[in-house]
């Protein structure tokens, strides 16, 4: 039997184990590339700032609170959004000449009837209807705390935080978005009615719509609906004809309708579970950005979150949006919740390729940026001082 001490030795000596010990070698790194990831990317170190809080803000309250959106009008020019619940947009000719717009396009009527849903929203989906009309999907928010007599704010209290995706539409040349009428207007809600015991129940954060054959596709995280586990991602798709009334959500393996607490036809509400997106341990953050990468072939999506302690963003991709890779490290970007630090966190991943051909950016090439809040908390923490800054990434 050979020592492994004489191996080396052979290896320089017999030229056909060289290269049996080569193609070896080879198999080995393809078979740990493919069993990890085929995907890598390269971050540039240092973002390149979209908007400075310090010498760009409208009001104090101007601030990116949602991952940014990417639009490309019918006459070429460009609108971006990063919405906060008073929505207001970025516009110019180029992305290197997005400014702040200080109008108020949209902001919610901060109702205290949870069956409503129009308390206060965040747009965080753009979709052309065509003829200039946008369809918006937003992030709802009912906070029982907020309204007077509804929840009590206080340690050991419940959150009253009820969740939900409503639709919206504007017209392209103002993105002066109005919700969509009560009958239409709830996404995804609740599998309960709101009551003061409510931690935090339905669907919010909804990422960016993208279109695929004849349906268009998002990812919303839901806090009591996804199966298994009850919080997660799960996938919804509307027929490119119906793209107001016709969401529905992943559930057993079918597109099923979502959870309504309050149907507007006085029927009884509707409870549904949905499929939980990737495996154990996998896709544990809010999914913020979905985006097809034409050179690999693939979908991905992208979220903050931390894995054992480790923050950053992380990426999963899919060839179908169904099934997903085990998440992985694109950037140690630190988010801010989970720690007490002060400091620079980042969150709100979004990917976005200015040379996409998609009106709504959902196509990316070699290279893309990675837009990210960036929270400018180095002296005190839980301030309004938040940029919008972009890092270059390059497909290895």
């Amino acid at each position: 039997m050979l020592g492994l001490s004489t191996f080396p030795n052979l290896l320089r000596t017999d030229p056909i184990l060289r290269i049996l010990a080569c193609m070896a070698a080879l198999t080995f790194q393809l078979g740990t590339a493919a069993a990890k990831d085929a995907v890598r990317f390269t971050v540039s170190p240092e973002p390149e700032v979209v908007y400075d809080y310090g010498t760009q803000r409208c009001d104090w309250r101007s601030i990116p609170d949602s991952p940014a959106r990417a639009y490309r009008r019918e006459d070429g020019s460009l609108v971006l959004m990063a919405a906060h619940f008073r929505n207001r947009v970025f516009e110019g000719r180029s992305f290197d000449e997005l400014r702040p717009n200080c109008a108020v396009v949209s902001q919610g009527g901060e109702s205290s009837d949870p069956s409503a849903f129009d308390d206060r929203f965040w747009i965080q989906s753009l979709i052309p209807l065509g003829g200039g009309r946008v369809l918006a999907l937003a992030s709802h928010e009912y906070s029982g705390i907020k309204h007077q007599g509804v929840c009590e704010k206080a340690p050991g209290k419940p959150a009253c935080w009820y969740l939900a995706i409503v639709g919206l539409e504007a017209d392209e040349k103002d993105f002066s978005f109005r919700l969509l009428p009560r009958d239409q207007r709830l996404i995804a809600g609740s599998n309960r009615r709101f009551d003061r015991s409510i931690s935090a129940a339905g669907f919010l954060t909804v990422t960016n719509t993208v279109f695929e054959g004849d349906y268009a596709y998002f990812i919303a995280w839901t806090e009591d609906a996804a199966e298994p586990g009850r919080r997660g991602n799960c996938l919804f798709r509307a027929p490119r004809n119906d793209l107001v009334n016709g969401w529905q959500m992943l559930s057993n393996g079918r597109f099923e309708p979502s959870p309504d607490p309050y149907p507007s036809d006085g029927q009884s509400p509707v409870q549904a579970r949905c499929d939980r997106l990737g495996g154990p341990g996998d896709m544990t953050g809010k999914a913020r950005s979905l985006v097809w990468l034409e050179g690999k072939r693939q979908w991905m999506v992208v979220w903050s979150t931390r894995v054992d302690g480790k923050g950053g963003v992380y990426y999963a991709t899919s060839p179908d949006l169904r099934s997903w890779s085990p998440s992985a490290l694109m950037a140690p970007l630190e988010p801010f919740w989970g720690t007490e630090e002060k400091g620079t966190f980042y969150d709100y991943p979004s990917v976005i390729d200015h040379a996409s051909a998609s009106p709504v950016f959902q196509t990316a090439g070699d290279s893309f940026h990675l837009y990210v809040t960036r929270l400018n908390w180095e002296t005190k923490r839980a301030t309004m001082d938040r940029d919008l800054v972009r890092f270059r990434v390059s497909v290895d």
